[in-house]
């Protein structure tokens, strides 16, 4: 990325960004047109180019904010400032959700590019999507206080079910073209209620 990129004003930085969320998120890697990116951003495809050297870099600093965009609303969410499970998950939902209305592409292109095929970027999505699912669930049972948990249930396997719900859900949504932060706040706090009670000691 050219350091010139950092000093456009947030507004239109923003532009470039959620234009290219939203294109990446409604196409393959390799079938996305970078012009539409430019066009939708309101600049030059020849100054997209200036900004990022190709097509990859454009992408892989695409997924590396949304990396940083997710980690600042967890920390703004205080997700970690509890040793409770469940409003661990409150938590953690209201910060995604916070991060789909500012930018409302932002989870339809990770999701699809977690699930990118294209070689030219696979692996490194890929190590850092591991690297990442591993270090956060390590912290999470680091912190929480299991004891509240009733011992017949693993919460390792009920972590990993409440991820496939979401991935599921929001490949639904995604088909749908329904991507509603206030419903999908609505539904998963349901369904982390129903998680709990089925908790209960």
């Amino acid at each position: 990325m050219n350091p010139g990129f950092l000093k456009l004003s947030e507004e239109r930085r923003n532009q470039i960004i959620n234009a290219g969320f939203r294109t990446f998120a409604q196409n393959s890697y390799k079938k996305t047109p970078v012009a539409e990116i430019a066009i939708e951003a309101g600049i030059s495809k020849s100054l997209l180019f200036y900004h990022f050297k190709n097509k990859k870099e454009l992408y892989l600093f695409l997924w590396k904010k949304v990396i940083e965009l997710t980690s600042k609303e967890m920390a703004d969410q205080n997700v970690l400032g509890t040793n409770d499970y469940f409003e661990m998950m409150m938590r953690s939902l209201r910060g995604k959700c916070n991060l789909i209305r500012k930018y409302p592409y932002a989870s339809e292109f990770s999701l699809r590019a977690y699930y990118e095929q294209n070689p030219e970027i696979r692996q490194e999505i890929q190590n850092d999507f591991q690297e990442i699912s591993a270090k956060s669930e390590k912290i999470l049972f680091t912190l929480v206080d299991t004891t509240t948990l009733r011992a017949d249930i693993n919460p390792h396997a009920m972590y990993q079910e409440m991820i496939w719900a979401a991935d599921g859900y929001m490949h639904t949504a995604i088909i749908r073209g329904n991507i509603d932060a206030d419903l999908i706040e609505l539904d998963f706090e349901n369904l982390i209620t129903m998680w709990k009670k089925v908790n209960n000691k």
